[in-house]
């Protein structure tokens, strides 16, 4: 790490290794949950620490928090990354600067923290960090969730991540998601509204027959059909 660039020359060294390295330069928090065995590939001089990061894990989920702007600086920076991937064999280890907590120092209930890392992504100014902290918590079976998911729905500026939010909502399969759901038929967005209406589909009940009979009336014809192919076996 030099002025925030990061330089990165490694063959078949473990990514936890890695990452160790980085945290303790870039005096950054790191919250790995992964596999010891997973072996990195990389070499580049001087990238941007965020960019240089996201080419190590891009086959990774992960999430950067991001700390206040300081003053002269034009961008914040990170100060934490949670890097948690879908499947595959893991355990979760907390990865800090030595000189800020001992290597092996555990991070209890990380659990816990990492919900709440993931629902103060959905804050974050790009996008694609909202999107994928949208994605992780709809692994989360937790009640708290649907209330965060409503609120990326019906007020994120993005339609992929607004779009996501109504899969999301559909793959926790609650009955609670359907008033939320409902409110997002109105989305300006084709793609968000046939998100919407999928999930309302997976999730089921007689609640969804009646909004899902409004849609068949829709300007757009792929919602049209979502909403005909939800109420499949649903009317007589």
């Amino acid at each position: 790490m030099k002025d925030h660039l990061l330089t990165v020359k490694v063959r078949d060294i473990s990514l936890k290794k890695v990452l160790k390295e980085i945290a303790n330069q870039a005096w950054i928090k790191i919250v790995y949950y992964g596999p010891d065995e997973e072996m990195l590939l990389a070499d580049f001089s001087d990238i941007l620490l965020d960019k240089g990061l996201k080419r190590l894990i891009r086959d990774i989920n992960y999430a950067f928090i991001y700390g206040p702007k300081r003053k002269k600086m034009v961008e914040p920076e990170i100060s934490e990354i949670i890097i948690y991937p879908k499947t595959g064999k893991s355990r979760i280890e907390g990865v800090e600067p030595t000189m800020i907590a001992p290597k092996q120092q555990a991070i209890k209930g990380l659990r816990e923290v990492f919900l709440i890392y993931l629902i103060k992504a959905l804050e974050d100014k790009d996008p694609v960090v909202r999107e994928e902290a949208v994605d992780l918590l709809s692994e989360f079976k937790d009640e708290r969730i649907i209330k965060h998911l409503t609120e990326v729905l019906l007020n994120d500026e993005d339609e992929d991540v607004r779009a996501s939010a109504a899969e999301a909502l559909g793959d926790f399969g609650d009955q609670r998601a359907i008033d939320p759901l409902r409110e997002g038929l109105q989305d300006k967005e084709a793609w968000v509204r046939e998100n919407v209406v999928k999930a309302m589909g997976q999730i089921g009940g007689n609640g969804v027959i009646s909004p899902l009979m409004e849609v068949l009336g829709d300007e757009d014809k792929d919602v049209r059909n979502a909403a005909a192919y939800a109420l499949e076996g649903r009317i007589e």
